[in-house]
């Protein structure tokens, strides 16, 4: 009869501990806060984004180059990230993308010209279509930064091919990038 009794403390101890398996350092990512049920009633969807450009219902329309000048973007665990590659001398966006936790994205044929980038970091990426315009965000643990870093991809008519690797990781709330930030908030990421 003990051996019963331990083995049956055995196989709750065994099962208990399988229930911690798949929750991270957040806690569990199934939990659904106040905030993201307001956004629910009000039409929004959890989405799972691939790596890659956004299509053009995001509101920005991609602009390609002729020569293959890239940028490769690394975003280490914990969170993913929304990359806004802005024109400098205009202050427009020529691609949105999209980089999840983990994993590197290769953003091909940026046009000639100089850039700087706005950034968006977190988890639970969510959408909400109006009309012919999708909205989309991070609702847990959202920040946002801009590069003060300028990335030069060559004058007009070079023949030269211009690459950057960009390294994100981050690490107790704050990126620790190889390239430098200032922090911004959500509406400044917004506007282009």
């Amino acid at each position: 009869m003990m051996k019963k009794l331990l083995f049956f403390i055995y196989i709750l101890t065994l099962l208990s501990s399988c229930s911690l398996v798949g929750k991270d350092k957040q806690g569990d990512n199934n939990v659904v806060t106040p905030v993201q049920e307001t956004m629910m009633s009000k039409g929004w969807e959890f989405s799972t984004p691939e790596g890659g450009d956004f299509d053009e219902s995001m509101g920005i329309k991609p602009v390609y180059g002729l020569q293959d000048n890239y940028f490769d973007i690394t975003i280490g665990q914990g969170f993913s990230v929304a990359v806004k590659i802005m024109s400098l001398n205009e202050s427009k966006c020529i691609r949105y993308i999209f980089v999840p936790e983990g994993q590197t994205v290769t953003v091909n044929e940026i046009p000639q010209g100089k850039y700087y980038l706005k950034l968006t970091y977190g988890n639970d990426w969510m959408v909400k279509t109006e009309g012919n315009h999708t909205l989309g965000k991070f609702t847990k643990n959202a920040f946002y930064e801009k590069s003060t870093n300028i990335f030069d991809f060559g004058m007009k008519n070079s023949t030269q091919i211009v690459n950057y690797k960009l390294e994100i990781n981050v690490i107790d709330g704050s990126a620790k990038n190889n390239f430098q930030t200032i922090a911004i908030n959500e509406t400044e990421f917004e506007n282009d």
